[in-house]
């Protein structure tokens, strides 16, 4: 490998790595060398070899593809399928957990997150809901776990819905800007009738508690963009309204100066990059939403009120069709 790329490269892995974390340390510990080696190939003075670039590679999530690539127009995406390759269900929760305790390490950080559905982080505060989503993600879109089952909390493992909730209290320590549209809500909520209309609850008055449950994650945002922050004391939250119909889910990592961009496919699977041109682009791009969208924490209290108002009208809206002899007004 020449030298040059050999520097490149070892420099991207090191944006991998957070600050608080000795680079030589982790490249010791990850290729199984000592120290020393370590620092020789950080200078230059042993050429990697490419079992250890491969190694360095999968460990890391990144590709030399970029490096290597004829023009700036080429763009690497990192890809895991769940389902293949043994990438499960589970291991897609610890990597969105994984991801989120990188990002608690570094001083400046921030989330910017487009939101087609309701940020996933939400629905994990609350147990009925959260087993609700990974019953239907597993059973209807990936069709992989309870296939011959109706919904029921506990038929969930306990151990998803833990890792679900760290992800949420992690989430609820992170600073982020959000941009959501009315159509945002309206996607579980059609979730969860076609699932009462197919029959799938094994017990109808659990339809109640979700929704129930729902309307109350639709409060606590609430509060948190009238305050402009994730609870009392918490981190920055801000708020957008789009008017315009967001066509899919994007999220955008900041930590420091590094960038990471994550676009989703087929609902669940992601693609992630970190490369520097299109992290750029795509920075570019939501703040040019964000400025033909309509803040709505902090300002806007009337803007805020209708699209709140409007999102629960939608729940008590299915509510009373769903459970007309649990409603309570």
């Amino acid at each position: 490998m020449d030298t040059n790329i050999q520097s490149l490269f070892l420099e991207t892995v090191r944006s991998r790595v957070p600050p608080n974390i000795s680079f030589a340390d982790d490249l010791s510990e990850v290729l199984r060398i000592s120290r020393d080696s370590a620092y020789r190939r950080i200078r230059g003075e042993t050429v990697l070899t490419l079992d250890e670039v491969k190694l360095l590679c999968n460990h890391y999530h990144i590709s030399l593809d970029a490096l290597l690539a004829p023009t700036s127009n080429t763009v690497t995406f990192h890809h895991r399928l769940i389902g293949h390759d043994n990438f499960t269900f589970d291991h897609w929760l610890r990597s969105i957990l994984d991801n989120l305790d990188t990002l608690q390490s570094f001083n400046q950080r921030e989330l910017i997150y487009q939101a087609k559905d309701l940020p996933i982080f939400q629905y994990f505060n609350y147990t009925e809901l959260a087993a609700f989503k990974i019953f239907f993600w597993n059973k209807s879109v990936l069709t992989h776990d309870y296939l011959d089952e109706k919904f029921r909390p506990e038929i969930v493992q306990k151990e998803r819905l833990s890792v679900a909730r760290r992800i949420y209290d992690r989430y609820s320590m992170l600073p982020s800007t959000e941009i959501w549209c009315e159509e945002t809500a309206n996607i579980t909520l059609r979730q969860i009738e076609f699932h009462y209309e197919c029959g799938f609850f094994e017990d109808m008055r659990m339809v109640a508690t979700i929704l129930d449950q729902f309307t109350e994650m639709l409060r606590i945002v609430r509060s948190w963009a009238a305050t402009g922050s994730k609870g009392e004391g918490g981190p920055k939250y801000n708020l957008y309204r789009n008017d315009i119909l967001i066509p899919d889910t994007a999220v955008l990592f900041s930590a420091d100066d590094k960038r990471v961009a994550y676009i989703t496919v087929n609902t669940m699977d992601l693609l992630t990059t970190s490369n520097e041109v299109f992290c750029a682009q795509f920075e570019k791009y939501l703040h040019n939403l964000l400025k033909r969208a309509v803040l709505i924490s902090t300002t806007g209290e009337k803007e805020r009120t209708k699209f709140f108002n409007y999102m629960e009208s939608k729940v008590m809206s299915l509510r009373q069709r769903l459970t007309p002899t649990h409603y309570v007004p």
